[in-house]
């Protein structure tokens, strides 16, 4: 997977499963991910070693990776996605239209 790609799906695992981190692995997740602060600026700011804001990334996305391996949102919620979009693409019903943007808006 290349670096962006990467970086847009730990952002997409982080966006949902966020919440079940520490809350030193959300900010520093946050900081390296969202605000792509460097993992010295990070070790600065925080006052701890590099090793640790390393460590804290890896340990997080380790988790992330685990939750959606395991709770499968993500991949559920993109398949949906397509086979709404299919739906819509294949309909003009403004009652149907609406009800998949009711739908998306849901996920």
């Amino acid at each position: 997977m290349e670096e962006l790609e990467r970086t847009l799906y730990i952002n997409k695992l982080f966006a949902i499963y966020g919440g079940l981190l520490t809350d030193t692995q959300k900010n520093i997740i946050s900081d390296y991910y969202e605000l792509n602060l460097s993992l010295s600026e990070i070790a600065e700011n925080r006052g701890v070693s590099r090793a640790a804001v390393d460590d804290a990334i890896k340990k997080g996305v380790k988790k992330l990776e685990y939750y959606e391996e395991v709770l499968k949102y993500s991949k559920t919620k993109e398949e949906i996605f397509k086979k709404l979009a299919k739906i819509g693409k294949n309909t003009e019903n403004a009652e149907i239209l609406k009800i998949i943007k009711d739908v998306e808006d849901l996920l």
